[in-house]
């Protein structure tokens, strides 16, 4: 092939990738832009529990005798940052041991450091999970109670249950 021919040929293709290029729409420049934006906040949902002295020492009576107790068995700290609060679910039962007789307790709840609630306060039925929501993030420390009435000669021996707690943003 001659020189004339090869020059003519780059000249050519030249021509064909300016015009190419100079009519693309990405040859003309730009004059707006977007920047996208993202992030996560994590959920600090968090419940802690402490069982009170009392917790392990239930007066049971059983003596020929029975009496009504409130006894506070916990402290909570429950923190959320959830903007629409949280929801505590506390369950209640029966303190129990093998081939006795069963004692159901209530559970309710109080204001960190208020006073003990009253009977009326503890409107749950034993069995039935007991809930408190709230409404607004923050940190809510709390006081946990339970009211139960042991038989007047109630079986002797070691009686035992667990209260379960949940939190849940709303």
């Amino acid at each position: 092939m001659s020189t004339k021919l090869i020059r003519r040929a780059l000249i050519a293709s030249g021509l064909f990738i300016g015009a190419t290029a100079a009519f693309s729409p990405t040859a003309f420049a730009a004059t707006d832009a977007t920047v996208p934006l993202s992030g996560t906040v994590a959920s600090t949902l968090a419940i802690t529990s402490t069982a009170t002295a009392g917790a392990s020492t239930l007066d049971l009576d059983g003596d020929g005798s029975a009496a009504e107790h409130i006894v506070k068995v916990a402290d909570l700290a429950i923190a959320t940052n959830n903007e629409q609060g949280y929801t505590l679910t506390v369950t209640s039962g029966n303190l129990t041991k093998d081939g006795g007789t069963s004692i159901a307790y209530k559970v309710t709840t109080v204001d960190d450091a208020a006073a003990a609630p009253a009977t009326g306060a503890f409107t749950i039925a034993s069995g039935t999970a007991y809930t408190v929501p709230t409404t607004a993030a923050g940190s809510v420390p709390k006081d946990l109670y339970i009211q139960y009435t042991p038989a007047a000669l109630q079986d002797a021996g070691a009686y035992v249950a667990t209260i379960n707690l949940t939190v849940a943003d709303n």
